[in-house]
């Protein structure tokens, strides 16, 4: 790789890679981030001649790495996370692999770019289902690329073998050594579906379950496969590989899905022996989860701000729960405004009312939103007592 790096923090391109809500390690359990050596093979990505700057705006933020001409790299297979049941997948799927990478790469002294090392084609290409090679493509010395296992021609969701593997996203990560920057870790997030979508012979759109447990034996197989695959790229060498495995949500739930489980290969390995369990949730209030004491003061903050202001659309919070413990809450406000008066009084009651009844230090985020996009946001870090409120124009 011949291409000159600058490492910066500027603070639309971090806001941007690591998005407003990340959250550090919230359960305690932050494991030691991998011991990095020099002992790397000559196939390990260098980038030479780069300049570090060492301001950042968070502690939970990676710093990004640009080039010299101070252009941002997008990832080699942008747009392949297009792909997923929600919007809200695609935010959590990106966001929850950074915060996941966190255990292993720290923000301290790692740097973040997207994933330059795989291809738009090849990744796409394992997204398939796996196909049986004839005769000459066996003598040609060629393999079977799909991940998925191989269509076995039944239709009904009872008997058919399901697609478990919908996206991939690779992040990067590298460090200031004396000969330059070089790449550190790789983080590989791998999307299954819970539900897999699909269109019958007479193509009506069926629905196939799959359980948890064949979605994590698929899912680890995959996982490893797709290691193997990545140490025969050019670049890779003997970095660690972390892999995650994300279970995203159905097309009809809001809250987005989760990562169930991860993984690291290091000093080269071509799999991943071992798998941690990664224990977390997403539940949509007031759908879902009311029963809880997080549930109840949800339910009384939105029976006062109902009770203030008559016209709204529907009060929901996603909330975000690691080791059974609530981590982060967004509430989402749907409501009509006819004056900027209205406006600003009801996001002065609204910083009031979550104040009296939302859980202390707790990361919360209060968006209203009208046709005509989003009119106020509320904001409280895990370690703030009091909101910060901007009304827009």
């Amino acid at each position: 790789m011949n291409k000159k790096w600058i490492l910066a923090s500027l603070s639309g391109l971090t806001l941007f890679l690591a998005s407003c809500n990340m959250l550090p390690d919230p359960a305690g359990t932050e494991e030691q981030p991998v011991e990095q050596t020099d002992e790397t093979d000559g196939e390990v990505a260098e980038n030479n001649d780069s300049v570090v700057v060492e301001t950042r705006i968070d502690d939970n933020y990676y710093r990004p790495l640009i080039t010299e001409e101070g252009t941002y790299e997008p990832s080699q297979n942008r747009g392949i996370t297009r792909s997923l049941n929600s919007n809200v997948n695609i935010k959590t799927f990106e966001e929850d692999l950074m915060r996941l990478s966190h255990k292993y790469f720290s923000t301290d002294n790692h740097y973040f770019q997207e994933g330059q090392l795989l291809p738009a084609n090849l990744a796409t290409s394992w997204l398939r289902r796996a196909e049986p090679l004839t005769e000459e493509q066996i003598e040609e010395g060629e393999t079977i690329l799909g991940l998925n296992p191989e269509d076995n021609g039944n239709q009904d969701p009872e008997s058919r073998v399901p697609n478990y593997l919908s996206s991939i996203l690779e992040q990067d990560f590298y460090i200031q050594t004396d000969d330059g920057i070089q790449l550190a870790g790789i983080s590989i997030g791998l999307s299954l579906n819970s539900v897999d979508y699909y269109r019958n012979d007479q193509q009506q759109e069926q629905q196939q379950e799959i359980s948890k447990e064949d979605l994590l034996r698929e899912g680890q197989r995959i996982g490893s496969e797709i290691v193997s695959r990545m140490r025969q790229l050019e670049g890779v060498g003997t970095v660690p590989i972390m892999v995650g495995l994300y279970e995203q949500s159905t097309r009809d739930n809001f809250a987005g899905g989760v990562y169930i489980s991860e993984g690291l290969s290091e000093n080269g390995a071509d799999s991943i022996s071992n798998w941690n369990q990664v224990n977390e949730s997403r539940l949509v209030f007031p759908v879902e989860g009311m029963q809880s004491a997080e549930g109840n003061s949800f339910a009384n903050f939105k029976s006062k701000v109902e009770n203030f202001f008559p016209n709204l659309s529907g009060i929901t919070g996603v909330a975000h729960y690691v080791d059974d413990n609530l981590v982060s809450l967004q509430i989402e406000i749907v409501t009509q405004f006819y004056g900027k008066g209205e406006i600003i009084a009801f996001t002065q009651y609204l910083n009031e009312a979550a104040n009296s009844y939302l859980s202390e230090n707790l990361p919360i985020e209060i968006k209203v939103e009208s046709l005509n996009g989003i009119e106020s946001f509320l904001k409280r870090d895990a370690e703030e007592t009091e909101f910060t409120t901007h009304v827009f124009n």
